[in-house]
């Protein structure tokens, strides 16, 4: 068995500049695992455990969804938190630009996946990067008024591929291989 998901990678600046983002969220303290910035993407399905024997069709359903979408333009606009800033579970940064377009490709490989015999998703697609998990609410007052107060700057983005990911858990955090990617059209 082998935990997979489905994303779209980012480029090698925008995960630097959101390295900086986590960096200056990481000096507020607090009970918090950050995100490693190259390990950021926008997920599109997570599939959990699947058998080695599904990777070929899985491939095949990314290949599909690519051939149907151009490249998306988007723009990183916003820190958040999940449910809400007060009691944050996951520390995000949000999109602001073609959302619905990033809504309808992960509802394409829903669709698609779920012929693949996989769980329905259980949460509504939200257009979102994980910069971090919040293990406690004790001590994370600092981190949220610095979210609640940091002027952010838009960071343009362009998605323009759909990866298959393997995600190896280890004690430092997952290790991220990709299966699989096929260019979104230009």
């Amino acid at each position: 068995m082998m935990r997979l998901f489905i994303a779209l990678p980012l480029t090698r600046p925008v995960e630097e500049q959101l390295g900086r983002i986590i960096s200056l969220c990481r000096q507020t303290g607090g009970p918090v695992k950050w995100v490693v910035p190259h390990n950021v993407h926008v997920t599109a399905r997570f599939l959990g455990d699947t058998e080695q024997a599904r990777v070929p069709s899985l491939k095949t359903v990314i290949d599909e969804v690519s051939a149907q979408f151009r490249t998306i333009a988007s723009a990183i606009d916003r820190l958040g938190g999940f449910p809400n800033l007060n009691r944050p579970r996951v520390i995000w940064a949000g999109l602001g630009e073609n959302t619905e377009t990033m809504a309808n490709l992960a509802r394409q490989i829903e669709l698609r996946v779920r012929k693949l015999r996989f769980e329905p998703e259980k949460k509504s697609f939200r257009a979102h990067l994980t910069l971090g998990r919040v293990r406690s609410s004790r001590g994370i007052e600092e981190l949220t008024a610095f979210l609640q107060s940091y002027k952010f700057e838009a960071i343009p983005i362009q998605l323009d591929r759909i990866c298959l990911f393997k995600s190896t858990l280890t004690p430092t955090g997952p290790i991220y291989e990709r299966l699989h990617e096929a260019l979104l059209q230009p």
